[in-house]
Order: structure tokens, then C-alpha cells, then sequence
């Protein structure tokens, strides 16, 4: 299963001993826009018609490092998170699992 809200992937600056991405959330049909909050009421009491398109959809940064023992270690973190940022831990998840399961793929090609 993949992601059910569109990324953009954007590569971080790269080093001797590291490299990373960053799976930035677009706003569309996922994510923010698919959900409505009943509390979301403007002065008059009607729904609010346009949402906040200045908060960020937030994202996931991965980032692999060569250790000082030839070992490699992974690290996903959220990135592009602000007050307002929808947390989307599905699509975190989804991103951990499938990091997972490309790592026992490669793990088994280096024996």
C-alpha cells in the first residue's frame, strides 16, 4: 500500500557520510483537505468556505548516515511542521514500513 496524499521529494545536500530526503505533503484531495472540523465556524456560524493554505502540510525526513563502524543507521523524523500541521501518521507509517522493508531487501543482496 502506498501514500494516499501526494509528496514532493526533495533531496537534502549530501555528505562522505550521509544522504536524506524530505517526503513534503502537498495540499490536494488528502491530507487537510479531506477532512471538514464541525467546530470550524466563522462569526456568522457558517462553516468557513476557504481554509489556511499559509500552514504547511508538514512531511517526513529521512536521513541515512555512514557510522564510524562501516554500519549504517536510519533516521525518519517529521519535518515542515508548524502550529496548525495535520500530523499524518498513516502516512508516516507507511513511509517506516515501507523504509523497512527495502532495507531487509538490500541487507539480503549484501550477503
Amino acid at each position: 500500500m502506498g501514500l494516499t496524499t501526494a509528496v514532493d521529494v526533495v533531496e537534502l545536500p549530501k555528505s562522505d557520510d550521509s544522504a536524506g530526503v524530505q517526503f513534503l505533503f502537498k495540499k490536494g484531495k488528502g491530507g487537510r483537505s479531506a477532512y471538514s472540523d464541525k467546530d470550524d465556524k466563522n462569526d456568522d456560524g457558517d462553516k468557513k468556505k476557504q481554509k489556511d493554505d499559509s500552514i504547511k502540510e508538514g512531511g517526513v525526513q529521512v536521513m541515512i548516515n555512514k557510522l564510524s563502524d562501516g554500519d549504517l543507521e536510519v533516521i525518519a523524523s517529521r519535518c515542515e511542521i508548524e502550529e496548525g500541521t495535520m500530523i499524518k501518521e498513516m502516512s508516516e507509517q507507511t513511509i517506516i514500513d515501507s523504509l523497512g522493508q527495502a532495507m531487509k531487501a538490500w541487507k539480503n543482496e549484501q550477503q
